[in-house]
């Protein structure tokens, strides 16, 4: 496997990884938000009055939507890939972002833990 591909595939399991590992999502299982500020406190006081089933829905959400973002921003980068021939390179390798199925969908469909890297 050329350098390229191991790097890219790395960047795109580091991210499934930190996916995973949501630190709101946790914050909101455990009912407890980490700091002083106001609204951490103001977080806390309603996890609080929360259930453990209703904090875990509101974890659910939080990382949903978590892995919502970086899949969003994985797509804009694959637009500007796309339509503005850009160019992602780590190393002085060029990260071949469109030899499986492009960077949104690899992140997916790794994420699902059923899809496998293949070789083209």
């Amino acid at each position: 496997m050329d350098k390229g591909t191991e790097i890219y595939q790395e960047l795109i399991d580091g991210l499934v990884e930190k996916s995973k590992n949501c630190v709101g999502a946790s914050w909101a299982r455990k009912g407890k938000a980490v700091g002083t500020d106001e609204l951490i406190t103001k977080l806390n006081a309603l996890f609080e009055k929360l259930s453990e089933e209703e904090r875990e829905t509101i974890a659910q959400f939080v990382a949903d939507e978590y892995m919502s973002g970086i899949y969003d921003t994985l797509t804009e980068l694959e637009w500007y890939v796309d339509c503005r021939d850009m160019k992602i390179s780590v190393e002085d390798e060029e990260l071949p972002t469109q030899k499986y199925e492009g960077i949104g969908n690899d992140f997916i469909g790794r994420r699902s833990g059923d899809w496998e890297w293949h070789e083209n």
